[in-house]
């Protein structure tokens, strides 16, 4: 039987342990931070983590006691925060689970944590259990913000009755009255304290929600939204989304099964695919027929197409321009434009530098389509900066941001693999060079996760390289450290010459692959031996600043721990500025 839970005292990082749920309690003060695994474990799991120190790499079987909805706050006010809370009790109520018998609200210390018990589902154990909760909960949730990254293989979430560190509030339980009666600083009114008098009731379940688990699982667990090749044909995957609308059926299918055909998918590939665009829409005959009458025809649609051409975007890298009237836009194509814009989801495609430096309500998020600068003097912690946004790191509290982690391509031009790849695990780790050193591969093991979203090249590439690798892994960010390093054509000399060929190169590449770029460079020699840093510091300034959305200044000595983050320009946002403290781990805390 599937009894024991995974904890994690006082930081997540503290993990490797396996207790029997119902000694749980015995964890808990009124000083520590505790945190336990989102599924159960059988002795198996035991002997793998005696024999490893860690249970991620574990494949056996899985059980659920409780299924945990977080509602994470992030940048949003406690209002919103609550009120998203209340939308998600009040849909579980509306599809058949009392909740007052079956749920119990949790102030988190900064969010809330809705628990369900899982006789409220039905899920049985097994090996690919986290899998089918966290697809099962996008089902039922498509539209609500929850943090479905706690349902991963690993997850682990916050023990009732423990403080918060980032707030300084407990993890307390709530009636669902008090969830609608009290109001957010009522509410941290009560955190201050552990709450360990709450009556806590039995929770019922009958599988009241058992329709919301899926029948089956893909074959592949996606990483994000953002790993989709939203620049290959983006006509067929708009028709794959959009799936089939009467009237136009026919023709759709056809150009969709024209694509698979002419990328070499076998056709009972291609028909199983198609079944599930399908979904039932037309009989399974028809969508054999059809498959096999454009495979043995041989039928090709062209972006001249009728139906291709409505589906048609300039972001496609098959794009060509052909008049310049596409260029010329009337109110009703722009208005089309403001609203696909604001009506895209970028989870998992943008960052947001505010959220990460604990900046509140401060509009910085670095949106797909933008060429961002890093630029300071030799010692400044450049690179450091780098490494640390594309791992996601928490600058206010010293951690790691899962939800800032978007897949990056890393080209890292002046530092040799394994040095790239140590610092790495030492932001991640919190350790420094000495630690990781030691323990490297139980470290990797313990990490890895952390880092499985970025992929390093070394080789100093051309700007035709760059946009190949681009179309090749389609990452959601690329990081050019630094840009001296990358080759010129021989006919452009000159510093600055160079350096506008590279960032305006990099500025189309950034909106016409819809990524964001992050470059890094130095600062010209009027600023080498300069304490003061401005918009117009970086070497080649003028070809910067012009090709930049945004514009980042770190300044410090190599000497010196304390280092300067200053935003100089935001296209369409707000600046600031930080001041940040370097570490041996080379994670970087704003201080």
């Amino acid at each position: 039987m599937n009894r024991f839970v995974e904890i994690a005292l006082d930081s997540p990082r503290n993990r490797g342990r396996l207790v029997h749920k119902e000694k749980l309690a015995e964890f808990i003060t009124d000083d520590k931070q505790l945190f336990r695994s989102m599924y159960l474990y059988g002795t198996d799991a035991v002997d793998y983590i005696s024999k490893t120190g860690t249970i991620k790499g574990f494949l056996g079987n899985r059980d659920i006691d409780n299924i945990i909805l977080d509602i994470d706050k992030a940048e949003n006010s406690d209002e919103l925060t609550l009120e998203r809370a209340q939308e998600i009790v009040l849909k579980l109520h509306n599809n058949g689970l009392n909740k007052d018998e079956s749920v119990i609200p949790f102030f988190s210390g900064t969010g809330y944590h809705i628990l369900i018990p899982n006789k409220a589902f039905g899920f049985k154990p097994g090996n690919e259990l986290h899998m089918l909760v966290k697809e099962s909960i996008k089902k039922m949730f498509p539209s609500h913000k929850i943090d479905t990254s706690v349902f991963m293989r690993s997850g682990i979430y916050r023990v009732a009755h423990t403080v918060n560190k980032k707030s300084g509030l407990y993890k307390i339980p709530l009636t669902v009255e008090e969830l609608w009666g009290l109001e957010p600083s009522d509410i941290k009114m009560i955190a201050k304290e552990q709450r360990l008098d709450f009556e806590y009731r039995s929770l019922k379940g009958n599988e009241e929600l058992k329709q919301y688990i899926l029948k089956y699982l893909p074959k592949s667990e996606l990483m994000a939204s953002a790993a989709n090749p939203h620049q290959i044909v983006p006509c067929v995957q708009e028709m794959l989304s959009m799936g089939p609308i009467e009237g136009g059926r026919h023709k759709t299918a056809m150009r969709i099964i024209s694509h698979f055909r002419r990328h070499g998918i076998p056709t009972q590939y291609a028909s199983l695919m198609m079944s599930h665009w399908n979904a039932s829409s037309l009989s399974e005959d028809e969508i054999i027929r059809l498959v096999d009458n454009v495979y043995n025809s041989g039928y090709k649609y062209s972006c001249k197409d009728e139906v291709m051409k409505d589906h048609c975007k300039t972001n496609c890298i098959y794009f060509k321009r052909k008049d310049y009237l596409v260029d010329v836009k009337g109110v009703d194509e722009l208005q089309s434009s403001l609203k696909a814009r604001l009506t895209t989801d970028f989870r998992g495609r943008t960052i947001n530098l505010a959220y990460m430096l604990g900046l509140k309500n401060m509009d910085t998020k670095i949106y797909p389509g933008e060429l961002v600068t890093i630029f300071g003097p030799t010692g400044a912690s450049k690179t450091a900066l780098a490494q640390n946004i594309a791992l996601g790191v928490d600058f206010a509290n010293d951690g790691i941001l899962s939800s800032c982690c978007v897949p990056t391509l890393y080209l890292s031009l002046e530092l040799a693999d394994w040095v790239m790849h140590r610092r790495n695990l030492q932001i991640v780790s919190g350790l420094s060079k000495e630690e990781v050193e030691a323990d490297y591969d139980i470290i990797f093991k313990e990490y890895r996760d952390c880092l499985s979203h970025m992929v390093v090249q070394m080789v100093p590439p051309t700007i035709a390289q760059i946009q190949e690798k681009i179309r090749e892994l389609q990452p959601a960010m690329v990081i050019v450290d630094y840009i001296d390093l990358v080759e010129t054509p021989s006919h452009v000399r000159g510093e600055y010459e160079q350096v506008k060929y590279i960032s305006h190169s990099l500025s189309s590449m950034a909106v016409n692959n819809d990524v964001i770029i992050i470059q890094v460079s130095q600062v010209s020699r009027d600023y080498s031996r300069n304490e003061i840093l401005d918009l117009y510091a970086g070497k080649g300034s003028g070809a910067i600043e012009n090709a930049s959305r945004k514009v980042i200044g770190l300044n410090g000595q190599a000497n010196s721990n304390a280092k300067h983050m200053e935003l100089y320009k935001n296209t369409d946002g707000e600046l600031f500025e930080v001041d940040l403290e370097w570490r041996p781990s080379f994670r970087l805390r704003r201080i």
